[in-house]
C-alpha cells in the first residue's frame, strides 16, 4: 500500500497534467487551424455548459459548448 503522500503526489502530477491545453480537433474560425482547449479542467456553468478555447497561431479566443 502506498502513503497518503504518495498518493497525494502522484494525484497532483495527474491533475497538472490534465490541466494542460488540449488539441480539440475544432478549426479556428480565423485560420483554420486545430484550436486547443485552453484549460480542460473548468467548466463554465452556464447553460449549456462551456469551456474556453484559443488558437495558438492566430490568437483567437473565445468558447465553445460542452
Amino acid at each position: 500500500m502506498k502513503t497518503l503522500d504518495e498518493h497525494n503526489k502522484e494525484a497532483f502530477k495527474r491533475y497538472i497534467t490534465m490541466n494542460e491545453s488540449q488539441l480539440n480537433g475544432i478549426a479556428c474560425p480565423n485560420c483554420g487551424v486545430e484550436l486547443f482547449d485552453s484549460n480542460p479542467n473548468v467548466t463554465l456553468t452556464s447553460l449549456p455548459p462551456q469551456t474556453h478555447i484559443h488558437c495558438e497561431i492566430c490568437g483567437y479566443r473565445g468558447t465553445r459548448y460542452c
